[in-house]
């Protein structure tokens, strides 16, 4: 049996929101200062996501909000996905890691979403 549609679309935002805090605080605290305070962008981004899973009573609005804050994730990430080779032989910086770490859970929440919105009943 399947969650309903308020269940899904509010537990995939929340997946994304717990990653992009964890990928923001681990970005911001992690490396050898002197650290930009933009580190932190998708910690922000993983508290919007969060509030946006609060409105699971509505998931149609939530996964728009949801789809919204995903795709200024992977805009703002997507730029380091070119250079994940050099990230995964240990050549890349801490910053291009949590930028593909970004985009990747960006990419990862966009399919969430269109699973949790796949099999909606529309209404006659």
């Amino acid at each position: 049996m399947t969650e309903p549609l308020s269940l899904r679309v509010p537990m995939v935002l929340r997946g994304f929101g717990a990653v992009l805090l964890v990928v923001g605080a681990a970005g911001y605290l992690l490396p050898a200062p002197p650290v930009h305070w933009t580190a932190l962008i998708p910690a922000g981004l993983g508290v919007v996501a969060l509030l946006v899973s609060l409105a699971g009573r509505w998931p149609v609005a939530a996964a728009i909000g949801g789809a919204l804050v995903a795709v200024i994730a992977l805009a703002g990430g997507g730029s380091a996905l070119p250079q994940l080779p050099a990230l995964l032989a240990g050549e890349a910086s801490a910053a291009v890691a949590s930028r593909s770490a970004t985009a990747v859970a960006a990419i990862l929440a966009l399919g969430g979403l269109v699973w949790a919105l796949r099999g909606r009943s529309v209404p006659a």
